[in-house]
């Protein structure tokens, strides 16, 4: 991967060098076939011009806009990671509120449940290494505090049957509540991350 890198730099530099050594030729060759009035004498506000346009030029597109790219790619990645969250909410929710539930609903469940808690971590370890101004503590630890929440309702208030798992309808109306303050919550992190300057 490096030499990848170091072989694309050396291709870049020949191109730039290429690039002037054209300019110059070019410039000659204009200068010596072609009889076009240009002044004597230097003008330093001239050339400071033209070597800050070049500059300009050649830094925007290779520099500012990589970093763009690569900041929009971040933030892309993050909601694509809560987009996942909230199907998988989704998913459970619709479990939940059947009247009942066969052994095969039960094990989605508590496997869903499983996979949203280590979601959850990896959407908080990349918020740590997503580089912004702002915090996002307070919602992190809005939606941690709800996903437990959720985590302990649906573990521990299920009635068990050799084949079914049925929540109550108080179980269940709870469910739907958290469930909509899970995904009101991880939306509006959403909105707050692709603010993000």
């Amino acid at each position: 991967m490096a030499s990848i890198n170091v072989k694309a730099k050396r291709i870049k530099y020949i191109l730039y060098f290429f690039l002037l050594i054209l300019g110059v030729v070019i410039g000659i060759a204009i200068r010596h076939y072609y009889s076009i009035p240009l002044s004597e004498t230097l003008n330093i506000v001239d050339v400071a011009t033209l070597v800050t346009t070049i500059f300009i030029a050649v830094y925007i597109p290779s520099v500012l806009d990589r970093q763009m790219k690569i900041r929009s790619d971040k933030k892309d990645l993050i909601a694509d990671r809560i987009d996942e969250l909230q199907a998988f909410y989704r998913k459970i929710n619709m479990l939940v509120q059947q009247e009942a539930n066969t052994s095969k609903d039960k094990l989605t469940i508590v496997n869903t449940l499983d996979i949203v808690g280590h979601r959850l971590e990896t959407i908080i370890t990349l918020l740590s290494y997503f580089e912004v101004k702002d915090s996002y503590s307070k919602e992190i630890k809005e939606i941690k505090s709800l996903c437990s929440e959720y985590h302990d309702l649906l573990y521990t208030k299920g009635i068990e049957n050799d084949d079914v798992l049925v929540y109550t309808k108080e179980v269940r109306e709870k469910e739907e509540l958290l469930y909509n303050k899970i995904d009101r919550a991880s939306g509006l992190l959403v909105f707050r991350i692709s603010d993000a300057a």
